[in-house]
C-alpha cells in the first residue's frame, strides 16, 4: 500500500535576509490596509506572493492570495503591486516545514491503518462460520 503524502510550508520571520526572488507573506499595517485598499481589496490583513524586486522603500510582490481580517483567502493570479514598506508591519518567508510535515505524514499513516482494520478486519476467521446460523456440526 503507497499514499503521497505533500509537504507542508509555513511562513517565518525572514530573519535580516533580503527576500528577494522568494515567496514571502507581507502582513500590512492597520493604515496599510487603508491604503491599498483600492489595489487589493477593502479590510485586508495579509498579502502573499513572489517578490519581484525589494528595495529599501518598496517590495514590488507578484501576488498569490490576500488575507482578509475575517479570515477569507482571495486568490490572485500574480498580479503586480508595489507595497511600500511603511505600509507593512512583518515580512514573513514560505519555508518548508520539517515538524509539521512529519506531524501530517504520522497522521496519515494512522488514518490509512485505521482504515484498512475497519473494512478488512484482521483477515482470520472464527470456527464454524462456515455452516449457517454460526454453529458447529452435530
Amino acid at each position: 500500500m503507497a499514499a503521497g503524502v505533500g509537504a507542508c510550508y509555513g511562513y517565518y520571520p525572514t530573519a535580516g535576509a533580503q527576500p528577494s526572488g522568494r515567496e514571502v507573506q507581507l502582513t500590512l499595517t492597520d493604515s496599510g490596509a487603508v491604503v491599498l485598499a483600492a489595489q487589493i481589496g477593502p479590510a485586508a490583513e495579509a498579502i502573499s506572493g513572489h517578490v519581484q524586486t525589494d528595495s529599501a522603500n518598496r517590495f514590488v510582490l507578484a501576488v498569490s492570495d490576500v488575507r482578509q481580517r475575517d479570515g477569507n483567502e482571495v486568490s490572485w493570479k500574480g498580479e503586480r503591486i508595489v507595497v511600500p514598506r511603511s505600509l507593512i508591519a512583518r515580512v514573513e518567508e514560505r519555508r518548508f516545514s520539517r515538524g509539521r510535515t512529519g506531524l501530517f505524514s504520522g497522521a496519515v499513516a494512522v488514518a490509512l491503518v485505521s482504515l484498512r482494520q475497519a473494512f478488512h478486519g484482521t483477515g482470520g476467521s472464527s470456527p464454524g462460520s462456515g455452516l449457517p446460523g454460526g454453529g458447529v456440526g452435530k
